[in-house]
């Protein structure tokens, strides 16, 4: 591996006497090798006929750091600027990886293209996790700026704490370029009239990326307890595991903005990346039905209007639902099955209306209740062909067992057991007391799922707060005198 560093300190602050920024030209810069775009595409073809997680980009080992490169300046008396740039002179779009990230109250970075024009939101303390890890979004730039701003008490602390150690390069779909948001021309998108049932679910479908260079998509799931926990649900061969949890980043909303119809639907998009959520927590995985369900670390902006999906065990899908997936990463698509029937441990699905690609992987399988009964495992469905696509049974086959390899410890909290519950909508869903056991237990739901669960529904709008599960603790005073004495026995 060839890499160039222009300019390197060693940790000096350079004073300067305005609050302006140097050029961006005398910035330190570290320059990782070009893509050979011929080696990669003839790689990708034999990833993906062994059945391996989707590649976009390439991924660099580094060790840099505040304490060992990049350029320091003053700011004013008690701020100062740590800056430093890393390119891939024909790379499509770049992501990095922090394997050291902790920052102290006072400081931010961002992350911006070479020209300053598009900038990831600024990543403060509030992104500090456990793990010490923080990975970033995607920027369509073959170039990107590193800033941070601190107080000047706390630069040492973030030249000891933060140190970039992956630049990932991309070389297809999640980028620029021609085949940016392209895909096959058969695929739907789901402001399309296709769509137009599904509002519920479509906003809890993503796309993701994990180690800063492979990429499928999955779907925020409904738990029977209803408090939005962020459980995300993908495959087991898409690579999530307790080692890569912490590099995933999920983009929402990742769709186009109108329908696109005919061969356009094959053209470039214009969905954006700027609505991301980064890191996750590993929780349940099992190659048999091929799923992984990850919680994620922080919960997407409420006014993202991200949805949970329901789930159903069932053994038949009751007729067409849908698959709601990313392919090949581009903006977010709807497919309609001809039919779907179970096959051992999967969901055989033939389509009716569009495919799904590579980066569709982990996306969810709808019966027509709306619920979800499988995640994308494998299949070979092309616009020009008419293969089957093969979706694991996880919801139904893989309920029971341990928690790190089942699905009932995490998505039935309060141990009701329903075989199906709805998907819920925090925007727009009524919500009322639901009543479980004889014990006073309540907890907020929808109707549906309260007596799915076998609760006893209070009416929309109601409270557990308002204490009406709490038991009478004195049952037979039929008068209200506080105790049972000879009038309520007479009555």
């Amino acid at each position: 591996m060839f890499i160039t560093i222009a300019v390197m300190t060693l940790g000096a602050a350079v004073a300067i006497a305005d609050q302006s920024k140097l050029p961006t030209d005398l910035i330190p810069m570290m320059t990782v090798d070009d893509l050979d775009y011929a080696t990669l595409s003839d790689e990708d073809v034999t990833r993906e006929l062994a059945g391996l997680p989707s590649r976009f980009a390439i991924p660099t080992t580094v060790s840099i750091s505040p304490a060992t490169h990049g350029l320091w300046e003053s700011i004013d008396r008690n701020q100062m600027r740590w800056t430093y740039r890393v390119s891939c002179t024909n790379a499509l779009s770049m992501n990095l990886g922090f394997g050291r990230y902790i920052m102290p109250p006072s400081g931010s970075m961002t992350i911006m293209n070479a020209s300053g024009t598009f900038k990831i939101r600024p990543f403060t303390a509030q992104d500090n996790q456990d793990h010490g890890q923080l990975w970033t979004p995607v920027i369509r730039s073959t170039e990107v700026v590193i800033e941070i701003i601190v107080d000047r008490s706390d630069k040492r602390l973030v030249s000891r704490n933060v140190e970039l150690t992956s630049i990932n390069a991309g070389y297809r779909w999640l980028g620029g370029g021609e085949d940016r948001g392209a895909s096959e021309s058969c695929n739907v998108d789901v402001l399309c009239p296709t769509g137009d049932d599904w509002w519920d679910e479509i906003p809890s479908v993503a796309v993701y990326t994990l180690n800063g260079y492979l990429t499928c998509s999955g779907v925020m799931i409904n738990n029977t307890a209803e408090d939005q926990t962020p459980y995300f649900l993908t495959a087991n061969h898409c690579g999530v595991n307790s080692n890569s949890d912490s590099s995933i980043v999920v983009y929402w909303n990742h769709q186009n903005s109108f329908c696109r119809t005919g061969s356009a639907s094959g053209n470039n998009g214009n969905g954006s990346f700027s609505q991301f959520t980064s890191s996750s927590i590993m929780r349940a995985t099992r190659s048999y039905t091929d799923f992984t369900l990850i919680e994620l670390s922080s919960s997407p902006n409420p006014a993202w209007g991200i949805t949970f999906s329901g789930w159903s065990r069932s053994s038949t899908t009751f007729g067409v639902g849908a698959g709601i997936h990313h392919p090949e990463a581009a903006e977010k698509r709807i497919s309609i099955p001809d039919y779907s029937t179970a096959s051992g441990e999967f969901w055989s699905v033939n389509w009716d209306i569009g495919r799904t690609a590579p980066g569709s992987s982990g996306s969810p399988l709808y019966d027509s209740n709306h619920r979800i009964v499988g995640q994308l495992c494998c299949g070979a469905s092309y616009c020009w062909n008419d293969s089957n696509d093969y979706y694991g049974r996880s919801i139904g086959l893989s309920w029971s067992g341990g928690t790190s390899s089942s699905l009932s410890s995490w998505l039935d909290p309060l141990g009701t057991n329903p075989t199906a519950i709805d998907s819920l909508n925090p925007a727009s869903a009524p919500y009322g007391a639901c009543c479980v056991g004889t014990d006073g237990a309540c907890v907020d739901l929808h109707e549906t799922n309260c007596i799915a669960g076998g609760g006893t529904y209070l009416g929309d709008g109601t409270l557990c707060s308002d204490g009406g599960c709490i038991p009478d603790p004195c049952v037979g005073d039929v008068n209200g005198s506080g105790n049972v004495g000879v009038f309520s026995i007479a009555i």
